[in-house]
This record gives C-alpha cells, sequence and structure tokens, in this order.
C-alpha cells in the first residue's frame, strides 16, 4: 500500500489491519492539555464528522477510560505515564526537535504522540489527511517526522493593488497550517494604517492594527509566526510619493529613502512603533531590496566618501537598532550585499539574511555565498504566479524545489516562499494554492519530494472530489506557459496577449510575436480546462479556487484568439485583394471581443471581491477600460479604411494614420 501524504514523513511502516472508527470512537486528551491541544482535538473531530459522518466525543481525562477504540493525544513523557502509554521516540535534529511528532495506529486504535503541543498539532494534521484519504478505516502503521528547515514561510503581497479580507487571511492559514507551514508574512510598503502618519496608506484598503491583532490570534492558534513585515529603504515610492515625505526621497525617481537624513530614521521609528505592538513575533523583515537610486541622490557625496555599499551596510544597521527598540531582530533580503559579500561579515550575529531568487535554474550560487559566510539565511524561491494569467508552475517546482535542497545543504535556516503582485496584483489567490502547498512541502522534507509524488497526494487531499479531472485542467493551463515565445523571465505572453494592443501589439511581430501554433495549441488547452472547470466548480468543496481556474482558463483562450484575430487583420490589411466585406468582418469581430471582454471584466470583478478589499481593484480594473478604448479605437480606423475601399481608394497597409496614443501592456517592454 502507498500512503500518499503532504509533507511526506520521513519515516512510515505500514502494518497489518486497520482502526475502524464509529460513533463509540473517544478523542482523548490528557487533563493537564492546553487550549491548543483541545483547538487540534476540534480540527480532528470536524474531519472525521465530514469524511465518516460522525461525530467522536472528546474526553479530557486524567486516564483514558478505555483501553480501545480510542485516540489518544500525548503531549510529553508526563502525559504519557499518566496514560499508561510508552512515548514514542522521534531521533530528530536538535533544531527540529520541537516540532517533531509520531503518530501510531493499531486495529485498537491510534496514539498521537509529541514533545510540544506544536508537535501534537502536526500529528493531529497527518492523522486528519489519513481519514480524508481512507475515511473510518485507517490503515495500521506507525510514521515518525520532522521538518528538515525550521521555518517554512509564505510572504504575501498586500501592496501592489490587492489587500486581501481578513477572512482570506485566516483561511490562508488555517488552509496551509494543515500542511505544516509555520511562518506568514504580508509583504508591506504602505497598506497599513499608521496613526502617528495617516496619510501613508490612505485609501489604500490598508491593515489595521485591529486587523493584524486578529490574524495574530489566528496565527498563534494554528501554531504560525506572524511575521511583521515592512520596506525600510527601497520600494518607497507609495510613501514618498506624498508631498509630507518627498523631501526624504534619494532622487527624483521618489524609490529609495535617503539616508543621509536623520528625518528618515524618524520616520522609520513612527512606522515601527505604529506596526510592532501589534504583532507578538519579534521577528522584523525590513525588505530593503533594489535599491537601485542609492549614492545618486542625496546620499550622492557620502557615498562617494565611503562607498555606495557601506552607505547601504551603516543603514542595515541603523534600522537594526531601531527594530531593537522595539525587542525584535531583523531579516533583509540579500540581493544588494551580494555585490559585496565580504561586507556580510559585519553585520551582527542576529540579522537573517534572505537569499531570493524567482527563476528557474540548476543550481543557485548566492545560496552558496550565503552558507559560506555563516550566516543565518533562508532561501526565498517564488510561486510565479505574477505577471502570466497562470502561473508558470514547472518553473516554480524547479526554482522552488533547487533552492531549499540547496539551502537545506549550506545551513539555510527556512524557506520563505514568495508571492508578489506586480502590476497591480490581477492573479487570483486560488491560482496559488499549488505553488503555497508546494514550498512548505518541499521545505518539510528538505527538497526531497518528487513533483509526480507531490501532485499524487495534492489532488485527493486538497481538491477530492474529482481530483482527477481537476489536477489534469490545472496542467492543461499550466502547459500554456511552456508553448513557444510564452514564458520570459519573469513574466509570461498569456497577459501581454490579453492586453496587447489590438492593432500594433508586441504579441503581432517582432521579438514577442506567438507563432499561430502557439496560439491554436493555447485555445485547445485553455477550453479544454475550461469545460472541466465549470462542469465541476458548483458545489465543490474548493468552488472558489476552482471558479478562479475557469475565469483564467476563458481569460487565456480569449488572448489566444484575440491575437489570433489581430494578426490575421494584420495580414489581410496587407493584401492588396482586400475587401470591404472582410474589412467590414475584422471591425465587427473585434466589437465581439469587445462585448467578451466586458463580461470578463465583471468576472474578474466578482472574483476579486470574494477575496480581496476593494482597494485599488482600480488598477487591474484600468487595464480591461485600457483595452476596450483600443477596441473603441481599432474600429473606428477599420470603419475609415472600410469606406476607402468602399470608394476604390486602398487602405493603410502600414497603419501609418493609427495612433495609439502611447498605449502600453502592464510593464514596458
Amino acid at each position: 500500500m502507498t500512503i500518499q501524504l503532504l509533507p511526506s514523513p520521513k519515516e512510515i511502516s505500514i502494518r497489518a489491519g486497520t482502526f475502524t472508527l464509529d460513533g463509540a470512537t473517544q478523542i482523548v486528551i490528557a487533563a493537564g492539555a492546553g487550549a491548543d491541544v483541545f483547538r487540534a482535538a476540534r480540527q480532528l473531530q470536524a474531519e472525521i464528522a465530514n469524511r465518516a459522518g460522525f461525530r467522536p466525543a472528546i474526553l479530557k481525562a486524567y486516564c483514558p477510560p478505555s483501553a480501545e477504540n480510542r485516540i489518544l493525544l500525548v503531549c510529553g513523557e508526563e502525559q504519557a505515564a499518566a496514560f499508561g502509554v510508552d512515548p514514542l521516540r522521534v531521533d530528530a535534529p536538535q533544531a527540529t526537535a520541537s516540532q517533531a511528532y509520531a503518530l501510531s495506529v493499531e486495529p485498537s486504535g491510534a496514539l498521537l504522540y509529541a514533545e510540544t503541543p506544536t508537535g501534537l498539532f502536526y500529528a493531529v494534521q497527518t492523522l486528519r489527511q489519513l481519514v480524508r484519504l481512507h475515511g473510518p478505516s485507517v490503515p495500521a502503521l506507525i510514521i515518525r517526522d520532522w521538518p528538515t528547515m525550521p521555518y517554512r514561510g509564505l510572504m504575501l503581497d498586500v501592496s501592489r493593488g490587492k489587500v486581501h479580507t481578513l477572512d482570506t487571511l485566516a483561511q490562508v492559514v488555517e488552509t496551509l497550517s494543515h500542511y505544516k507551514l509555520n511562518v506568514l508574512q504580508l509583504y508591506t510598503e504602505h497598506t497599513f494604517h499608521f496613526p502617528t502618519h495617516p496619510k501613508i496608506g490612505a485609501d489604500a484598503g490598508s491593515l489595521t492594527s485591529e486587523d493584524i491583532v486578529a490574524l495574530d490570534q489566528v496565527c498563534q492558534a494554528h501554531h504560525v509566526e506572524l511575521m511583521p513585515n515592512l520596506q525600510s529603504f527601497g520600494h518607497a515610492h507609495n510613501t514618498l510619493i506624498l508631498p509630507e515625505y518627498r523631501h526624504l526621497a534619494e532622487t527624483d525617481a521618489l524609490w529609495t529613502l535617503r539616508p543621509d537624513s536623520e528625518e528618515t530614521y524618524n520616520l522609520l521609528n513612527d512606522l515601527y512603533a505604529d506596526m510592532l505592538p501589534a504583532f507578538s513575533s519579534k521577528t522584523l523583515n525590513i525588505d530593503c531590496d533594489e535599491t537601485y537610486d542609492l549614492g545618486k541622490g542625496a546620499s550622492r557625496k557620502l557615498a562617494k566618501q565611503i562607498g555606495v555599499q557601506r552607505v547601504y551596510l551603516n543603514h542595515i544597521l541603523r534600522v537594526r537598532e531601531l527594530a531593537a527598540r522595539y525587542g525584535c531582530t531583523i531579516q533583509l533580503w540579500g540581493d544588494i550585499l551580494l555585490h559585496s559579500p565580504e561586507l556580510i561579515g559585519e553585520l551582527p550575529d542576529d540579522v537573517t539574511l534572505l537569499c531570493w531568487d524567482y527563476e528557474p535554474a540548476d543550481t543557485y550560487p548566492a545560496i552558496e555565498t550565503f552558507g559560506r559566510s555563516g550566516r543565518r539565511f533562508w532561501v526565498c524561491p517564488g510561486t510565479n504566479s505574477w505577471n502570466a494569467l497562470f502561473p508558470r508552475l514547472y518553473g516554480a517546482n524547479v526554482n522552488i524545489r533547487t533552492m531549499v535542497r540547496e539551502g537545506a545543504a549550506a545551513g539555510a535556516e527556512g524557506v520563505l516562499n514568495t508571492d508578489w503582485g506586480d502590476a497591480g496584483h490581477y492573479q487570483p489567490l486560488g491560482l496559488s494554492w499549488y505553488g503555497y502547498i508546494y514550498g512548505t512541502a518541499q521545505g518539510w522534507t528538505g527538497g526531497a519530494t518528487e513533483p509526480d509524488a507531490f501532485d499524487a497526494a495534492l489532488g485527493p487531499l486538497f481538491f477530492g472530489p474529482a481530483h482527477d479531472r481537476i489536477m489534469q485542467a490545472l496542467h492543461q493551463l499550466a502547459q500554456t506557459n511552456t508553448l513557444a515565445n510564452i514564458t520570459h523571465p519573469n513574466r509570461c505572453n498569456t497577459v501581454l496577449a490579453l492586453f496587447d494592443e489590438p492593432l500594433v501589439g508586441r504579441t503581432l511581430e517582432g521579438k514577442y510575436a506567438l507563432p499561430t501554433e502557439t496560439l491554436t495549441q493555447m485555445v485547445a488547452l485553455a477550453e479544454s480546462a475550461l469545460a472541466t472547470l465549470e462542469s465541476t466548480a458548483p458545489g465543490h468543496p474548493q468552488e472558489l479556487t476552482i471558479r478562479e481556474m475557469a475565469s483564467t482558463a476563458h481569460l487565456t483562450t480569449y488572448a489566444a484568439r484575440k491575437v489570433l484575430l489581430s494578426q490575421e487583420i494584420r495580414r489581410g490589411l496587407a493584401d492588396p485583394k482586400l475587401t470591404p466585406e472582410q474589412c467590414y468582418g475584422y471591425k465587427r469581430s473585434l466589437q465581439a471581443l469587445d462585448v467578451e471582454l466586458e463580461d470578463l471584466r465583471m468576472e474578474f470583478e466578482r472574483l476579486w471581491l470574494a477575496r480581496a478589499r476593494r482597494s485599488e481593484i482600480h488598477i487591474a480594473l484600468g487595464y480591461y477600460a485600457g483595452l476596450r478604448a483600443r477596441y473603441a479605437a481599432a474600429v473606428s480606423w477599420l470603419d475609415a479604411q472600410h469606406q476607402k475601399l468602399l470608394q476604390g481608394q486602398p487602405v493603410d497597409a502600414q497603419l501609418t494614420s493609427y495612433e495609439t496614443g502611447g498605449y502600453h501592456v502592464l510593464w514596458r517592454v
């Protein structure tokens, strides 16, 4: 028998027989068990009720009343002695021993043992999965398990146009903690309500201190550390664009805070004082990446004196002092320090470096650099869901697994999987569940999980009903990113195709032109996925996620059909035999696409609001409005060409009279 669990346990041995749960089964916790153990017991109770149709009683007792038909949740040797059972020892490394657990299932019952409530929580998650897979007849086995990486986290962008609702963030915690994620960061540039500086993040759907306190409580209940995250150097545009703070900009680019002014540190101190009390965690990610203009403006003189890299290092040391006022140690992205690795040794021992890279590769030399430095560091791959219609899943899998595997070998303490929101964060969160769970599973196993084994486990555990068909549709959408000229570094041409200018777009000719074969395959793959997803969504436990996938499938086939039509129009305009009827047909076809786009826009908006605050949805909706305006312009121009043909005049085959008004798509290419 093969049992597919997520994450894969370190040790599993299948034994003869099954433990058959029934209405008389009891979940027994020790009299001294705390509220966290009771919550885990309630999770197990709900899982059994959902899968088997009955709800076993939870009993808090000094000793079990029965030797059979019981599920014992035991935390530590003292509780084991009280229950009259032998502790199930787990030979885990010291760094992860507090998260280790053992699970023994026999025909007479089950024993879940750990030295800590966290370990016991993870034991419960594993038994929940066994119940989900096998119902009331749980196979006899023994599992001893522990994580390779102590920290397995997700960093979710809440600053590039989308702030998720508190309910959505709680769902992320509840879902991913089941797969043994234990860190969550919300990437923040400005989307927190700072009472001392209320104009920062105003009208952006900003999270409040109350929101964070509530989310922190959810995290603690699920053994997840909610780490504060606040950009503290570069990426400061949303603050520096405000008149009150422009004087703190390094350059007119309004990107990096100037490090030569004491006001910069007064501001950061205020922001930390406003933000940090809401978090129970004492680890602050100060980010500080991509300081492109550092040393080119206000700090130019200082940079000439001591070097731009030391200007950067001095800022980090100063910010570390600010964080220490509030009892926090810091993390920061390590990309800038890689330019002068000799400076890494000047960092205090309590600073954690974050080694990021989001492209698939055979190896990541920066990991070796950080490993050799002897500094604390984490690896930070990505879901690759941004700048695309559907995540660049296969590239993300390579990126995540390789970084985790090399990071574990080099001594990394954790993995922080990232989900960015470039260009307005238009991608639905549901498309990232695969990448989220893949990241935490690889972090637990140290990159030992094979993608095929992951898929085999994810389908029944996450999707449940019709999982084979849903996973097939998921991979059909992923395959669209493997077609010729679709995937480029940090982006996919699927989304470029969607919003590209309809008559002179980049996907029509030149470097980013999409071949006809690519487009026809996109249509075939996406339409097949769409049919599956639309038929399985109604009433499904993961209905919202499936509808998000279906919407993406529709957008993908729409984008491909749009480019095919655009290319046909361009060929037709260049054909001396073009007839008025053909030109009129082009105009009508574009009008039909415009009508269809409005339906897609409404579905996009509905799905956005199902998980996120309205806040800055106007950024993403602006892409739809911009394309509709281009459709109107293209139709008007084609109408003029149609009139020329009716009058026996040649059309403007080179489109020299066609004005685009500087239209561009998401990023300038």
